[in-house]
C-alpha cells in the first residue's frame, strides 16, 4: 500500500523490502510509514536463494564424509562469474540528432533541415534597420564536419548577443547600435554628435523691423512738421500725437519671438523662446524637449476676444495701424511648430508666423536635434 504525502498530497510507493518506519517523498517531506504496510512491503521480497554447489562438488563432499581415511577434502570450486551486459554509451551532443517539425527528418537543431528551412530569417528583435537572412547548414557528410562540442563559438556562425543591452545583432558585428557597447574593445563607445545651432525670428528679423520702424518715425515726423509750419497746426497736438504713433508703430514692429536651438557633441540639447515687446526683450524660456513625445505642424487663424478688442483701439486711434493688425492677425494665415504630447496633442507652441517655410525649417531643425517624431499637421 502506498503512502499519502502531508506535504504535497502525492502517493508515495513503498519498495519491496522496504524495513524504515520513514520514507521521503519527492517534494522532501518526511512521511511516516505503518507498520502494516511495512509488514506487507517485507513479506513481499523475494527470500534470496541459498547458493547450492554443482551436483558434482555435492557428490564428492558426500564420498568425504562417508570414507573415514584421512584423506584430504576436495578442493571447492567457485561458481562460474555471471557477466553482465556493458551499458551503452550515450551520444554527445554533437552525435544527438532531433526530428524536423516539419518533415520528421533527424537534424542537429531546428530551423536547418535542408528540405523546409532555406532560410532562417534573423532571430534579431523588431527594432533593427533591415532583416538578416542567411542559408541554413546542411548536415555534415563526414564525422570530422561535425561541430565541435567545445563551447567557443565560431566568429560570424550565428548572431552576436550583445552582453550589455542583450540585443540580438547580425553576424559579425562589433558594436552595438541600441547602447554603443564595443564588443571587441569590451566597454562602451562615447557616441559624439553633430553640433548645430539656428536662430529664427518670426516673419522678420530684429534689424529689418528696426528699420521699417525708424524710416515710419522719420516719413511722419516729416508730415507733421509741414503741417505745423505751412498748414498752421498746432504743435502740441501734433507732438502728442507723434508719440501716440511711435507707440502703436513700435508695439507692432517690435513685438515678435526669437527661437534658439542648440545642440552640442554630447548630444544635449538647448531650446529657448526670446519675446521681445515693443523691441525690448524679456527673460528668455528654456523649452525641456524631453517631456513631449512629438512634433506637429499645421496653418489656422486664431482671433480671439482679445485680438478683436485691440483691433477697435487700434482703429479709433489710427486707420493704418488698425488695417495693419486686421491684415496680420484676421486675414493673414498663420503657420505653427508645436510639440505635442498625449497621441499628437500639441501642448506648447513653438513658432507661430506667416511663413510656410520658416515652419518647415524649424520643424526638420528640432526633428534631427531632438530625434521626436514629425506629423505634419
Amino acid at each position: 500500500m502506498p503512502v499519502i504525502c502531508e506535504g504535497c498530497g502525492q502517493r508515495v510507493p513503498i519498495p519491496e523490502g522496504y524495513r524504515r518506519t520513514k520514507i521521503q517523498c519527492a517534494c522532501g517531506v518526511i512521511c511516516l510509514v505503518p507498520e502494516s504496510t511495512r509488514q506487507e512491503a517485507e513479506a513481499a521480497a523475494p527470500r534470496r536463494a541459498t547458493a547450492k554447489p554443482p551436483p558434482a562438488v555435492e557428490e564428492e563432499v558426500e564420498r568425504w564424509l562417508l570414507d573415514d581415511s584421512s584423506a584430504s577434502p576436495p578442493p571447492f570450486r567457485d561458481p562460474e562469474p555471471v557477466v553482465e551486459p556493458k551499458p551503452t554509451p550515450k551520444p554527445t551532443i554533437a552525435e544527438m540528432r532531433f526530428p524536423c517539425r516539419h518533415c520528421r527528418r533527424l537534424i542537429r537543431r531546428q530551423g536547418e533541415c535542408p528540405d523546409c528551412d532555406g532560410f532562417v530569417p534573423s532571430l534579431a528583435p523588431p527594432g533593427n534597420v533591415e532583416p538578416v537572412w542567411w542559408p541554413s547548414v546542411d548536415e555534415p557528410k563526414d564525422k570530422e564536419d561535425e561541430e565541435d562540442s567545445s563551447p567557443y563559438a565560431v566568429e560570424g556562425a550565428e548572431n552576436v548577443k550583445c552582453p550589455k543591452c542583450c540585443y540580438m545583432l547580425p553576424p559579425g558585428s562589433v558594436l552595438c547600435v541600441r547602447c554603443g557597447f564595443h564588443l571587441k574593445k569590451r566597454k562602451k563607445v562615447a557616441r559624439t554628435y553633430q553640433p548645430m545651432e539656428h536662430v529664427w525670428e518670426t516673419t522678420a528679423s530684429y534689424a529689418a523691423r528696426l528699420t521699417i520702424f525708424w524710416i515710419c518715425e522719420v516719413f511722419f515726423g516729416i508730415l507733421g512738421l509741414i503741417g505745423v509750419f505751412w498748414g498752421g497746426a498746432d504743435l502740441s497736438v501734433f507732438i502728442g500725437g507723434f508719440l501716440l504713433l511711435s507707440a502703436m508703430l513700435a508695439f507692432l514692429l517690435g513685438t515678435f519671438d526669437r527661437i534658439h536651438l542648440m545642440r552640442d557633441t554630447r548630444g544635449r540639447v538647448q531650446l529657448t523662446k526670446t519675446w521681445r515687446v515693443a523691441f525690448v526683450a524679456l527673460p528668455p524660456q528654456s523649452i525641456d524637449v524631453r517631456a513631449y513625445e512629438g512634433i506637429v505642424t499645421g496653418r489656422h487663424r486664431p482671433v480671439s476676444l482679445w485680438d478683436s478688442w485691440l483691433l477697435y483701439i487700434l482703429l479709433v486711434f489710427g486707420i493704418i495701424p488698425g488695417l495693419i493688425w486686421w491684415y496680420l492677425v484676421f486675414y493673414k494665415i498663420t503657420y505653427q511648430v508645436a510639440l505635442s504630447r498625449d497621441h499628437g496633442f500639441p501642448v506648447y507652441t513653438v513658432y507661430s508666423g506667416g511663413s510656410e517655410i520658416q515652419m518647415k525649417e524649424i520643424a526638420y531643425a528640432l526633428h534631427n536635434a531632438t530625434g521626436l517624431p514629425c506629423d505634419k499637421g
